[in-house]
């Protein structure tokens, strides 16, 4: 029986994917374009030895010789050229990917992925984001706004690393991990040629027979209205439903009716007087955003930094300036 040799072609041979590693292949490269063993050791800070060591396993996991050796040159063979030339495209998207991770690491670059409820969504963290890459320049930011359920179906989907939203949803798929974000006080607001406009106070009943103008069901602004009605034993009278803020500020403005809304949603129309903080009794309603994300999601360097970020709370003197997102 034949016996195979190292350097040898051997059908019996170890998997060529297996056992190849990214060392070897660069200790091959660095022979072959540097002429000879020394040359390369002396380029790589390794003994001569230790080179042929590893070339030598290299021939024998691929099979077939790589390299002659005649006399002091060193040649490679058809082998050893097809490997050097899939090597350096190998090498070189290896080297890509390491400098890649090391800019995710170093924050150069990533997306931050977050989504939010429709009002804090619109009017609290364009600024919360915007200071974040003022921090993180070479980084992205994908927002995403919608309704409490929307916000939910972002999560499940994996589509975002992170969510802000009023309350957190009472039996959601998986885990979550739930922490303050910024406090959240829901006002009562009417046109200022409303009949209750210049009243000094209001009582909850009496504002509870008022016409309102309503966001749609999944709504969280809209769940804390009903609540806060039905704990007073009072129904909410909806005459008009609407799925955008500027919208209700709009029709609330005409006389329409009135509303409950956050006031970071009505700052710039309260300070310009297009609209009135009514003196209900109970108001403000004092509630809390949350940041959410999966509890056994693995954070990232730029979900690490965010996450701090957040924590650190400067951010928050950015926010509340009074302006117009309609």
């Amino acid at each position: 029986m034949l016996e195979s040799r190292p350097g040898t072609s051997d059908p019996r041979a170890p998997s060529f994917d297996q056992l190849v590693t990214v060392h070897q292949l660069r200790l091959f490269r660095a022979v072959a374009e540097h002429g000879g063993f020394s040359r390369a050791g002396q380029a790589l800070g390794l003994s001569q030895p230790a080179i042929s060591h590893q070339l030598k396993e290299l021939a024998t996991t691929v099979g077939v010789p790589l390299i002659d050796v005649i006399g002091r040159r060193v040649q490679l063979t058809q082998a050893g050229d097809l490997l050097l030339e899939h090597s350096r495209r190998i090498l070189a998207e290896f080297d890509a990917a390491g400098a890649a991770l090391d800019e995710l690491r170093g924050l150069r670059r990533g997306v931050l992925r977050v989504a939010g409820d429709t009002t804090v969504g619109a009017y609290v963290l364009p600024d919360v984001l915007g200071a974040f890459r003022d921090e993180h320049p070479a980084t992205q930011v994908h927002l995403d706004v919608g309704n409490r359920q929307h916000v939910l179906e972002l999560l499940v989907a994996g589509s975002v690393d992170f969510a802000v939203s009023g309350r957190p949803w009472d039996d959601p798929p998986f885990p979550l991990t739930v922490e303050p974000f910024l406090a959240n006080n829901l006002i009562a607001v009417a046109s200022p040629v409303h009949r209750l406009a210049r009243r000094s106070r209001i009582s909850l009943a009496e504002f509870a027979r008022e016409p309102f103008i309503v966001r749609e069901p999944g709504s969280g602004t809209r769940e804390t209205a009903e609540e806060t009605f039905a704990a007073a034993g009072l129904v909410l009278r909806p005459i008009m439903q609407l799925a955008n803020n500027g919208a209700i500020k709009r029709a609330v403005a005409r006389n329409l009716g009135v509303t409950i809304m956050s006031r970071y949603a009505t700052s710039l129309e309260l300070e310009i007087g297009r609209l009135v903080d009514l003196p209900v009794s109970g108001f403000p309603v004092r509630r809390q955003w949350h940041l959410v994300r999966p509890r056994d999601k693995q954070l990232g360097p730029l979900d690490e930094a965010f996450l701090a970020f957040v924590r650190e709370g400067s951010w928050t003197s950015t926010i509340g300036r009074p302006m117009s997102t309609d």
